[in-house]
């Protein structure tokens, strides 16, 4: 009764779908934000074969003989993504004969469909998963099998792979899943208008990053009216823009690295409420509005939706700058557009930006043992999805890939020539924070409050402090603290 009690929940609210990272980790940004990873492959996203709609008597068929057993990987990206989760599924195939494992594409509703599974007691065998949607709430309720333990009771297990911001704990000993495609927030950039007008490029090394006023005035220089005046100019008019400084993500991870940056976070320290209403969050807030209606550098959101997707907007030079995710190179190399990449400016003493990934989950059921030894795969194999490392789609969540010899071999001519110094290093030293869904409870319901109020904020009806302030209540009745305590 219990666990259909929370099905039921599920399945009410699973088709909100939030961020996530498999591949599309910050998929759900705003339309500022450009197209994903995903969104690029969307398109292929019914490749899927018969895999997709595979039902339990034809799972058990084989384990029944005892002779292999058959093990499901749900995922829900397309194109390019399926292709490599399918090739790692034949390499361990051909390496783990006693079993088998068949990856089902999931390419809609997937927090539904999985809930659907379960609650017909057809639990996939290994989920990726969202953890403010399914991943918490399903280890709560031991759906999902504790997979510290697994680890901890296998002697073969190289934990020199696993990498404490990539685990996902419910508690102190409980690790509900582990991160899968990790992909950070950065700041792409168009070199031929800083050449146009002789602006200096911004830093690759978040050490020497921008401060936020250095950052303003250069947005300024890069935003041009139709009669070729930029925005430090009197006689500028702001009503018609040929050129703009820089497009922002209006999402949460377009936000934190600068209430990182300030020093503060999702939630305050102790965990009480929501780290928004504090004078740092209300200041970040501000500034990235102050964008668009006191600085003039960045489009209003009527304007945004008539703009192009930033590979285009970078090559027909409309767009000088843009803070979005790690996974639009993809995009923009396989397009073969010129554009480098360049630390996010700071708003406090130091430079942050944050990563987004999913998880990969082992679910609790009479085949755990098989399929600890799947994700176990997953998670120590180097080079495992090594082809999504080459496209500038992901970054590796096994520290064993990261080392100077195998970061440099998968980083190509296409990768721009800052990709290591801005996105792979940060993942490195810390400058990349852990995502906040991975440790902020109930998340989904307190970004529920906050999400339409800041709407107010991004149209210029009203300020940080307003916006915050009609909803601080109502947000901080959601708030429970932090998971991994």
């Amino acid at each position: 009764m219990k666990m259909k009690k929370l099905l039921a929940v599920l399945l009410a609210g699973a088709m909100v779908m939030s961020m996530a990272g498999c591949g599309g980790s910050g998929g759900s940004g705003s339309a500022d934000s450009g197209s994903t990873g995903s969104d690029a492959a969307a398109d292929a996203g019914d490749t899927g074969s018969s895999a997709d709609t595979g039902s339990a008597a034809d799972t058990g068929s084989a384990s029944e003989s005892g002779d292999v057993v058959e093990i499901r990987f749900t995922e829900w990206d397309g194109g390019d993504t399926l292709a490599v989760y399918e090739e790692v599924a034949e390499k361990f195939n051909s390496t783990h004969p006693g079993i088998h494992v068949t990856v089902m594409n999931i390419p809609d509703e997937y927090d539904t469909k999985i809930t659907t599974m379960i609650a017909g007691n057809d639990v996939p065998e290994v989920c990726c998963m969202n953890s403010d949607t399914l991943l918490f709430p399903l280890a709560e309720e031991g759906i999902i099998a504790n997979l510290q333990e697994y680890i901890d009771n296998d002697p073969d297990f190289d934990t020199e792979c696993v990498g404490d911001q990539f685990k996902y704990m419910l508690n102190a000993d409980y690790m509900a899943g582990y991160g899968v495609g990790s992909e950070n927030i950065t700041m792409f950039y168009n070199p031929a208008l800083f050449a146009q007008y002789g602006v200096e490029e911004p830093p690759a090394s978040y050490a020497d990053a921008w401060d936020w006023d250095t950052f303003v005035e250069n947005a300024q220089k890069l935003t041009i009216d139709k009669n070729g005046k930029n925005a430090l100019d009197p006689d500028f008019d702001p009503e018609n823009i040929d050129v703009y400084g820089v497009t922002i993500s209006k999402w949460w991870a377009g936000y934190m690295p600068f209430l990182f940056s300030q020093g503060g976070d999702y939630l305050t320290a102790d965990g009480s409420a929501i780290g928004y209403a504090t004078p740092e969050g209300k200041d970040v807030l501000q500034k990235l509005a102050d964008l668009t209606y006191v600085y003039h550098v960045a489009p209003t959101p009527t304007t945004s939706q008539t703009m192009p997707g930033l590979s285009e907007a970078l090559a027909t030079n409309k767009v000088a700058m843009s803070f979005d995710g790690q996974w639009s190179n993809a995009t923009l190399m396989n397009d073969g557009v010129e554009y480098n990449v360049a630390a996010l400016p700071k708003m406090g003493d130091k430079a942050q930006t944050v990563a987004t990934f999913g998880a990969i989950a082992l679910m609790n059921t009479e085949k755990a043992d098989a399929a600890f030894e799947f994700v176990k795969f997953m998670m120590t194999e180097v080079g495992a999805c090594e082809p999504l490392f080459l496209s500038g789609l992901w970054l590796p969540t096994n520290m064993k890939e990261y080392n100077d010899d195998y970061i440099q071999s998968v980083i190509t001519d296409k990768h721009p020539s800052n990709y290591y110094e801005t996105i792979v290093k940060p993942m490195m030293d810390g400058t990349a924070n852990t995502p906040i869904t991975a440790y902020v409870k109930n998340f989904n319901k307190i970004n529920d409050v906050i999400s339409p109020a800041l709407d107010d904020l991004w149209s210029g009806e009203k300020t940080a402090d307003e916006a915050i302030s009609s909803i601080e209540a109502d947000a901080n009745a959601e708030v429970a603290g932090f998971y991994g305590k």
